[in-house]
């Protein structure tokens, strides 16, 4: 009973004490609460990639700079067969084909006012009104009613010829007359469509403003239930996470030209993409609403800054200008920030970035914050000291 009273009354004593204090005190100390509530939210607000340890496994892969041509290593260069789940969907076909079916005379138009032909181009079996089978391909050269294309993902025998053989208005059919591919046999009768993006985004695209995409083929895959996503808030669990890493395949095109058509500038594949190391809000939210199995077209605007795509800087960027982006998500890794291997490029880009004076700064204010509780201990030990004193 004595202790708890001699405890009752210490606290008593700083607590008039404190109410003693003239108002300029009051006033210092509200700052400091502040200052330290500040420091706290933005220190939890902090995105948590790239957090490096140094104490981690530093992988000195073969990765490219911005300005270095050389492959990131665990990026192949051609991706699978774009059939079902991998491709264009025969649901979806409609919103991403620009314009009705390719004819040979819409093509020599082309040609003739120095249009460039279209980049990718989606051929639908036909009779296959039902049947999701469509293959996407690139169409090389155009001469007369014959076209040669290159079906993607074939790493031999891939080039196949078309022949027009029916031109009544939107119906224009092609037959294959030579190619070596099994799944595409002499005789095929066959539509092609334009699947080229603009820089435009389709009014079938969703999202707002600097937010836009399209969906090109859609999942089966189950999304699961609501669970905690790591980062303060839930999600369905088929979906990635802020902190998960991703194996994807993707489509980059450059849309620089007068008139918004947009040119392949790279076809690839990474299998150990961060998704917090996407730089446009775009992508890295719509990577975050992406099922495995699922294929999107995201608008990349020329305002955005960072470019960022999966990796930490400096392993892979997104060229500059308005950019439109492909990509297919195959597999989620959970939580692989935590394991990442750095390479040597993004690790000494990191040592450079820890050296600058704002982050000594804010290193400085996390020690700070760390003692601040200790100082406020100790300073309301020396008022009660010094109110036994005054007695």
């Amino acid at each position: 009973m004595k202790l708890h009273e001699a405890r009752t009354s210490a606290w008593m004593r700083r607590y008039v004490y404190t109410l003693s204090r003239p108002p300029s005190q009051h006033l210092a100390c509200s700052l400091w609460r502040v200052v330290l509530l500040a420091t706290m939210a933005f220190t939890a607000c902090r995105s948590l990639c790239f957090t490096l340890t140094a104490s981690g496994p530093i992988k000195t892969g073969n990765c490219a700079s911005r300005g270095d041509s050389r492959p990131v290593k665990n990026v192949r260069r051609r991706r699978g067969w774009r059939i079902k789940v991998h491709g264009i969907g025969l649901a979806e076909l409609a919103n991403v084909a620009s314009g009705p079916p390719l004819s040979s005379s819409g093509l020599q138009n082309r040609l003739g006012l120095r249009l460039p032909l279209p980049q990718r181009v989606a051929l639908q079996f036909e009779g296959s009104a039902n049947s999701p089978q469509i293959l996407e391909a690139s169409l090389r050269n155009a001469k007369g009613n014959c076209v040669m294309i290159e079906i993607l993902g074939v790493s031999i025998d891939s080039f196949v010829e078309l022949q027009e053989v029916d031109a009544k208005g939107d119906n224009t059919t092609w037959r294959v007359c030579s190619s070596a591919l099994r799944s595409l046999p002499e005789g095929t009768c066959v539509t092609l469509y334009d699947t080229t993006p603009c820089s435009e985004a389709p009014p079938a695209a969703t999202g707002a403003d600097n937010m836009r995409n399209l969906c090109l083929q859609s999942s089966e895959a189950d999304a699961g239930n609501m669970a905690y996503n790591g980062v303060g808030g839930v999600q369905l669990d088929g979906y990635p996470r802020e902190l998960d890493g991703i194996n994807y395949t993707f489509t980059v095109w450059s849309c620089m030209g007068a008139s918004g058509s947009c040119t392949v500038v790279e076809d690839g594949e990474d299998s150990e993409a961060l998704v917090c190391e996407f730089g446009p809000p775009v992508l890295k939210e719509g990577l975050k609403i992406m099922l495995p199995g699922e294929t999107r077209r995201f608008w990349v605007p020329a305002e955005q800054e960072d470019r960022r795509f999966g990796r930490p800087p400096p392993d892979r960027y997104l060229p500059g200008g308005c950019v439109v982006v492909d990509v297919t998500l195959h597999s989620i890794t959970r939580e692989a920030v935590f394991t990442y291997n750095m390479s040597k490029e993004a690790f000494e880009f990191s040592m450079e970035k820890e050296r600058l004076p704002g982050r000594i700064l804010l290193r400085a204010i996390g020690v700070c914050v760390q003692f601040l509780p200790f100082a406020w201990y100790i300073q309301q030990q020396q008022a009660g000291d010094t109110f036994d004193n005054l007695k």
